[in-house]
C-alpha cells in the first residue's frame, strides 16, 4: 500500500491514478485517509471488514440487505427489527400536526 500526502498527490496525480490500478493507494489528509478505488461502475458500493463484522453480528433471522432501504448501507437498516419499528411508527396515527403546527415547530 502506498500512502501519500495531499501535496505529493497534487504534484503527480496522473501517476498515482495509474498506480491505483495496480496497488492500493491512500492519501493522508489530516488525520483521515482517502482511498483511491478503481472501478468500471461508479455506482458500485464498497464495505470494509468492520462493516461486515457488524453485519454478521445481527442474528441471521433478522438480517436484511440494508442497501435495499438506504443508499448508504447504514447497518441500522440491516436489522429487520428496526425496519419493523419504523413501519409501526409510520402506521401509527396517534400524532398528527396541522400545517400551522408544522410551520411553528419546524421554522427557524
Amino acid at each position: 500500500m502506498k500512502i501519500l500526502t495531499t501535496r505529493e498527490f497534487r504534484s503527480e496525480a496522473k501517476s498515482y491514478f495509474e498506480m491505483a490500478e495496480k496497488e492500493r493507494v491512500a492519501i493522508k489528509r489530516g488525520k483521515k485517509y482517502i482511498n483511491l478505488i478503481v472501478s468500471d461502475d461508479p455506482a458500485k458500493r464498497y464495505v470494509d471488514e468492520d462493516w461486515i463484522a457488524a453485519f454478521l453480528s445481527i442474528p441471521a433471522e433478522y438480517r436484511v440487505n440494508p442497501f435495499d432501504v438506504s443508499p448508504s448501507g447504514d447497518l441500522y437498516f440491516a436489522d429487520k427489527r428496526n425496519l419493523d419499528r419504523i413501519d409501526k411508527a409510520m402506521s401509527d396515527e396517534s400524532v398528527s400536526l396541522s400545517k400551522e403546527e408544522e410551520k411553528e415547530l419546524f421554522s427557524l
